[in-house]
């Protein structure tokens, strides 16, 4: 499947110039897919791209919703807030808490609802030359990280995975991840990618990581901590144009349908499911 996508332009580019980008859900379509009745435009994230589950999600949704069309738009979450805001996306599907709230605070959206929940690792080359594996905690690894100057890959694009990584560091009381950081400014695949290549350390989640561990010399080092969980929450924009039709999608994700397909999937036909809905409409802690 040939996907362009934001994440990836040079970053000056990236300030000032939007695009929508991919139809799921029945076809891939270089233009308008279906009329302009039965479409609304999703924004998410690289790594609910990157890892498959987005294009499993949409495929259930089109199995019980044959008549609606989902375009969706990829890029970090920074970036596809900016979207809702500007009204060019419908729905948000992203997993930046901090600054979901502020985009809420704003008047851009009434609530986040969190909907699913994955976990984040911190992955890098398995001969693990910083012996950060056992750290006691993320922020620990993080500290070890940057004292000795290792290579750290950094997606420094305003993403959830990004703003995760900021906190950690900060945590950590390191200020700029030290000699050996470097930011790709590049989705989540094409950043592990560049980890792999440097025998660098990167921050990222567990389900693009085990999508493309067979072309990876990379494992998770630092996991399962409760720093590390990553949170994707719908936002349904007030500048959207297509609120109903949007509306039906962000339904059926929390149904027990749309839940169902969530816990259902498994990246490249794995055992373990990296994926869980959220439990309930209770806000995350």
């Amino acid at each position: 499947m040939d996907t362009p996508r934001l994440a990836g332009r040079d970053r000056s580019a990236r300030r000032t110039s939007f695009a929508v980008l991919l139809v799921l859900g029945g076809s891939v379509c270089a233009g308008a897919c279906g009329t302009d009745a039965d479409t609304f435009v999703l924004g998410a994230t690289t790594s609910t791209y990157d890892s498959g589950l987005l294009e499993h999600l949409i495929a259930c949704f089109n199995e019980e919703h044959p008549g609606l069309r989902v375009r969706t738009v990829i890029a970090g979450s920074g970036e596809a807030m900016e979207l809702g805001r500007t009204g060019d996306v419908d729905l948000l599907l992203v997993h930046a808490p901090e600054a979901e709230v502020r985009f809420i605070e704003a008047g851009h959206a009434p609530r986040r609802r969190p909907v699913l929940f994955n976990e984040y690792v911190i992955a890098g080359p398995p001969s693990d030359p910083a012996r950060i594996r056992g750290s006691a905690s993320p922020s620990e690894a993080f500290a070890t990280l940057a004292r000795g100057g290792h290579g750290f890959v950094s997606r420094g694009d305003s993403s959830g995975t990004h703003h995760r990584e900021i906190a950690l560091w900060r945590e950590a009381g390191v200020a700029g991840g030290g000699t050996g950081y470097v930011e790709s400014g590049q989705g989540q695949a094409t950043t592990l990618h560049v980890a792999s290549e440097r025998g660098a350390y990167v921050l990222t989640d567990d389900a693009t990581l085990a999508m493309l561990s067979e072309v990876l010399d990379l494992v998770a080092l630092v996991e399962d901590h409760p720093s590390l969980r990553n949170i994707y929450s719908l936002l349904a924009p007030r500048a959207a144009i297509r609120p109903e039709r949007a509306a039906a999608f962000a339904d059926w994700l929390r149904s027990g349908d749309g839940r169902r397909a969530i816990g259902e999937f498994r990246v490249r036909g794995g055992l373990e499911a990296l994926f869980a809905p959220w439990p309930g409409d209770h806000p995350p802690n």
